[in-house]
């Protein structure tokens, strides 16, 4: 599995939350945009290559079309979206993962590209890839709440110095969650990788 293109998919994210949280409102709307503008450009090179659409790609470009179109009907919503609108989009995403994570764990559709067809259903293949996206989905939920605690603790009723907690719970702490999930991703495919290989060496062992 290439976890260069499953942190691809999350660019969409990253558009909005630079736009939005760096413009403010009166920006969401064109960050929306922008992000549903590249989601669905990944969407369109999906088809174009024959690959089936992956999650991260449909879940941005509804999420984003939706955020754009109601920003444009209603601009006082720009000001929530401004603020919380990072922190929504990332919580709609941790529950689609985890909605379809019996049926189809995100991290799979990336696996699938790499892996032989005959290894898709194997029970083996399947635990490891809803282990891996169970975690993905748990960072991707402390990234809403670390994102929505920094809109809460910037608020202006607070005292608090907004940089450093703008730096520290929009930045930092997805930054390091992120990375978890990258180390886990990659210590847990790697186990699975040696036991597979171990399991044929031992077969062909047998058969011979």
């Amino acid at each position: 599995m290439s976890m260069l293109k499953v942190l691809t998919g999350f660019i969409p994210w990253i558009v909005f939350s630079l736009v939005a949280t760096r413009e403010g409102a009166g920006a969401v709307t064109t960050a929306a945009l922008l992000a549903f503008f590249v989601a669905a450009a990944f969407l369109i090179v999906s088809r174009v290559r024959g690959r089936s659409p992956k999650l991260l790609e449909v879940t941005g470009a509804v999420v984003f079309a939706a955020f754009g179109i109601v920003g444009a009907v209603n601009p006082a919503v720009d000001a929530f979206l401004a603020d919380y609108g990072r922190a929504l989009a990332t919580l709609i995403l941790a529950v689609a993962i985890f909605a379809l994570l019996p049926v189809l764990p995100f991290t799979e559709q990336y696996a699938r590209e790499t892996v032989p067809q005959q290894y898709w259903h194997s029970p083996v293949f399947r635990s490891v890839n809803r282990r891996i996206s169970a975690a993905w989905g748990a960072v991707i939920a402390g990234h809403a709440v670390s994102t929505a605690l920094a809109s809460v603790l910037t608020e202006p009723a607070t005292t608090l110095p907004s940089r450093p907690v703008d730096l520290l719970f929009n930045w930092v702490i997805p930054v390091l969650l992120t990375w978890w999930a990258w180390r886990y991703t990659a210590r847990i495919s790697a186990h699975a990788h040696d036991a597979a290989t171990a399991r044929t060496a031992h077969q062909t062992a047998t058969q011979v």
